[in-house]
């Protein structure tokens, strides 16, 4: 039943790139991490029991593949509907007719976002030189790096996720506009890959700069689909691709692969000091042990003993916790699992275990009502999704960009179980922000293409001579 489940989810997540790769797309962040955790659950499962020395216990085998299976379909049921083929249809009919390059008297929003791109990347890079430490020559962890940084180093963490959305938007939309792509925004993307490399970024930026950045071509996929009988990839590749992009792409996936396995070794054996087969232990731990680790404990715990308090969560999560104004979920997980004074040691220090979705849900709900919550939350998750892409597609830019920061919240929660988000009174003003922006651009867009024109810093005046009689 175990390896059943598992390969059922990993195939659907196959039949999606194949059959409905606009939602692939769409979702590439989520279901990496979906993959992830049930590559790392199967293991768990299969082979355990597995000695987590995070947890200071074995774990394994169980049921949780299953149980983790099950919510990854419900929460991914309502992208199937949402996104269905007569939606998507009207969605690329909607798309303005491509015309002409934009001409060189022309500032766009896309020069504007370029060019500001640019000059902050140039001073994200002098404030590192100028700070004297780069973590990764310093053989120091990222956490301890990001005390000490400077603004802009922290503006890049907490904002680099909506930056490279931006970007991507940015990339497709010449070519919805245009029929071209706009490879400036590609080569912004591996600067500031490269940048989180040398600030010890091991894994984590890489990927989530890469997804964010990627999800906006899902508008591409889908006015490209128009009037195809089938909307299979294979269909596709066609209309969507040319000798650039498979460069530029290849080219960024062999960059950010060689910097992660490198980043990944290198924190390993030169910053945590692990040697020989103790860090191919790490490692593994690493990838295939710590993504469920806490998430087996609270399966067991709640959808196997039926052990829940459904008051005592909410309280943790809402009112009491360790620590607020961070992601209570992880908090109340390890508390539960390991106990204090092990998990105040921990949140105060900056560090926390991995996972948190979907077993939040049954610890704050319980083992019956946590599965209509999971429905309902994918059903929301789907619509917010369907109005951002739908929003690029109908150039929209402003609308786009309010639906990512919302749907990021969702997105922190499918990660890492976060429910507080919700609490934030910052989070309702980003919602009240993204209602009027709809409102606004249903009549005009805010945010237009092409922006003015050019100034003529160096215009050549002509003089007339007077003419002779």
């Amino acid at each position: 039943m175990t390896l059943l489940a598992g390969a059922s989810i990993l195939l659907f997540f196959v039949w999606l790139g194949l059959f409905r790769s606009a939602v692939l797309i769409c979702l590439a962040f989520l279901l990496f991490t979906f993959a992830w955790r049930t590559i790392s659950s199967l293991y768990v499962d299969l082979t355990g029991p597995v000695f987590s020395s995070q947890l200071q216990m074995f774990i394994g085998p169980g049921v949780m593949t299953v149980f983790q299976s099950i919510a990854y379909f419900l929460t991914l049921l309502p992208f199937l509907w949402v996104f269905n083929s007569r939606a998507l249809d009207e969605w690329a009919r909607e798309a303005p007719t491509p015309g002409l390059p934009a001409s060189q008297s022309q500032l766009t929003l896309s020069d504007v976002t370029f060019y500001a791109s640019v000059l902050f990347l140039i001073l994200l890079f002098g404030a590192l030189i100028q700070g004297g430490v780069i973590p990764l020559f310093a053989k120091i962890e990222r956490w301890t790096f990001n005390e000490q940084a400077s603004f802009l180093h922290r503006l890049v963490v907490e904002r680099g996720d909506m930056l490279c959305f931006w970007w991507g938007t940015m990339f497709v939309a010449e070519r919805l506009r245009r029929q071209r792509y706009d490879y400036r925004f590609v080569g912004l993307l591996a600067v500031l890959t490269f940048y989180m490399f040398l600030a010890g970024g091991r894994f984590s930026p890489f990927y989530r700069y890469c997804a964010f950045f990627v999800i906006p071509f899902s508008a591409v996929l889908i006015v490209q689909a128009r009037d195809l009988g089938s909307a299979s990839l294979f269909n596709l590749l066609p209309r969507i691709s040319d000798r650039r992009i498979v460069l530029a792409g290849t080219g960024v996936i062999v960059l950010t692969a060689t910097m992660i396995a490198f980043a990944l070794y290198w924190n390993l054996t030169r910053v945590r000091g692990f040697e020989g087969q103790a860090a191919l232990d790490a490692f593994v731990e690493r990838v295939l042990v710590q993504p469920s680790e806490i998430g087996w404990a609270s399966y067991q715990r709640v959808l196997v003993n039926g052990d829940w308090d459904a008051r005592h969560v909410f309280d943790f999560l809402f009112d009491r916790p360790i620590v607020a104004g961070r992601n209570t979920t992880p908090q109340l997980l390890m508390s539960e699992t390991i106990g204090e004074p092990r998990t105040t040691e921990h949140i105060t220090g900056g560090f926390q275990f991995a996972g948190g979705f979907p077993e939040i849900f049954f610890e704050l709900l319980g083992p019956y009502f946590g599965w209509i919550f999971l429905l309902g939350a994918g059903w929301l998750t789907a619509l917010l999704s369907a109005v951002m892409i739908r929003s690029i597609i109908v150039e929209r830019y402003l609308t786009a960009a309010l639906s990512f920061y919302v749907l990021y919240g969702i997105y922190v929660m499918y990660i890492g179980g976060m429910l507080n988000f919700v609490a934030t009174p910052t989070y309702w003003v980003k919602i009240a922000a993204l209602f009027a922006a709809i409102i606004i651009e249903e009549r005009a867009p805010i945010l237009p293409w092409v922006l003015a024109d050019r100034p003529r810093l160096f215009r050549r005046f002509v003089v007339r001579r007077p003419q002779l009689p």
